[in-house]
């Protein structure tokens, strides 16, 4: 399974990817901080799931993951947020988040956005 990690804060996103890692140790998990690098990074990696962070270096989470999805399939995006804020996870349903969690992302998080796709992670 690809996972992708969108971050501009690269310590909370190698937080991220570490603990993905140690829930799934077969993931290969990229991650990213420049939104065009991102971009491009989705597109040449396809990956199975990607996590947004709710700002990208100027460009909001929203608008990034809806820019994300004119280059890419239909990967999993997750949508994440500082603080529980209801128009916040409707901007990122909008945008075609299909899950919408907090920062930082708990076990729980990436278990539910790892379910389902790839192969899934075990139950």
């Amino acid at each position: 399974m690809r996972v992708v990690i969108v971050d501009p804060d690269l310590k909370a996103g190698r937080r991220l990817a570490a603990s993905v890692e140690q829930l799934l140790p077969s993931a290969d998990v990229l991650l990213y901080a420049e939104p065009q690098e991102a971009l491009t990074g989705i597109e040449t990696h396809s990956p199975d799931v990607t996590f947004v962070a709710p700002d990208v270096n100027g460009m909001s989470g929203p608008e990034f993951l809806a820019k994300a999805r004119t280059k890419t399939g239909e990967p999993k995006y997750v949508g994440t947020v500082d603080k529980p804020d209801a128009d916040a996870s409707i901007a990122w349903i909008n945008a075609g988040a299909t899950l919408v969690v907090a920062r930082p992302v708990d076990s729980l998080g990436i278990r539910t956005a790892l379910r389902g796709v790839g192969g899934g992670i075990d139950p």
